[in-house]
């Protein structure tokens, strides 16, 4: 099914990804210096989901615009446009 390149390169970025999670919870957990409050936490994750829903659907909306047609619809005739200005 995958040759032995595509291989290669996911097991290589399986390992950068686990590689950064380890550092990047070792280095949450070892933050003893810094404080959070509970509203803290709670604006962290408020910012998370908000991030994840805008992300979704402007992806959704990019989908859909592209599986109905509508970006087929917008005029592309730079040309016409150029020599319109141009003359005025």
């Amino acid at each position: 099914m995958f040759s032995t390149k595509n291989k290669i390169i996911i097991s290589l970025f399986l390992a950068v990804l686990f590689l950064v999670l380890y550092f990047a919870v070792k280095l949450w957990f070892n933050w003893d210096f810094i404080s959070i409050s509970n509203h803290g936490f709670f604006a962290i994750v408020i910012c998370i989901v908000m991030s994840f829903i805008i992300g979704s659907g402007l992806m959704a909306l990019a989908f859909f615009s592209s599986k109905h047609g509508y970006d087929e619809k917008v005029d592309h005739d730079l040309e016409s446009l150029i020599d319109k200005y141009k003359k005025s």
